[in-house]
């Protein structure tokens, strides 16, 4: 009883006026870890060199820190439902789908693109240094991404607006927007690259994971293979 009136209440939003703190709490530790990533990535503090590791930790610490039990007692970023959601199965079959329904397509487009459009070459090859490519985009990018973007702000946004949509079966509100907001907009300012907007869109498949699923793993996995599998099909075409 006491669950399904808890689970309710965070499906319905809450009133305008007591969705600003939320609302620029989130903006704030989002606009802190920016600075951070602008001055890892400059060399302004430690060499530049450094920022491959500083990046990823920044986003964790600030999740961390913005979610952390003395004066967020609401939230859970640290239960293990949190992490794996129901079933460890029922977190994984939806990334098992959407590598079918989405991933396959795309690997196929993108090379009859690059193959038949552009007249390019395509040779099947590992990317060099294969493993740490595979370390490195599901340690030190999916995960700490995943845990600010989607473990704090999706979900952080979600106890202010709710989530009266249904997507697929999966329970969706504005929060899941605005986090991904956040998240292409990051890319930018930390690159200065505004074709980074394009991350946009694998990302409204990463917060709709989270919310099918319920669990962090899942997002985690699917940024992971996307990131992996784009870098390959890029190290194929010569």
């Amino acid at each position: 009883m006491i669950a399904a009136m808890a689970a309710r209440r965070k499906s319905e939003p809450v009133a305008l006026d007591s969705a600003w703190r939320p609302v620029i709490e989130g903006a704030l530790f989002f606009g802190a870890a920016i600075v951070a990533v602008r001055l890892w990535r400059d060399g302004a503090i430690f060499p530049s060199q450094d920022a491959t590791w500083l990046i990823p930790l920044t986003w964790i610490v600030a999740a961390v820190i913005a979610t952390w039990p003395l004066w967020a007692p609401s939230r859970d970023l640290f239960t293990l439902p949190q992490w794996f959601g129901a079933s460890w199965a029922g977190s994984i079959r939806p990334v098992a789908w959407l590598s079918v329904l989405v991933l396959m397509p795309f690997a196929a487009a993108y090379l009859l693109y690059q193959g038949w459009w552009r007249g390019l070459s395509i040779v099947p090859a590992a990317p060099q240094h294969w493993g740490g490519l595979l370390f490195y985009q599901f340690v030190y990018v999916a995960f700490p991404e995943e845990l600010f973007f989607r473990g704090y702000l999706q979900q952080r946004f979600d106890d202010v607006f709710g989530r009266p949509y249904r997507v697929f079966g999966a329970p969706c509100g504005a929060g899941l927007l605005m986090a991904n907001l956040l998240f292409a907009a990051g890319h930018v300012l930390a690159t200065d690259d505004v074709a980074r907007l394009d991350v946009f869109f694998p990302g409204l498949l990463f917060g709709w994971l989270l919310a099918r699923t319920g669990s962090l793993i899942a997002p985690m996995l699917f940024h992971g293979l996307c990131n992996l599998l784009l870098f390959t099909l890029q190290a194929w075409v010569q």
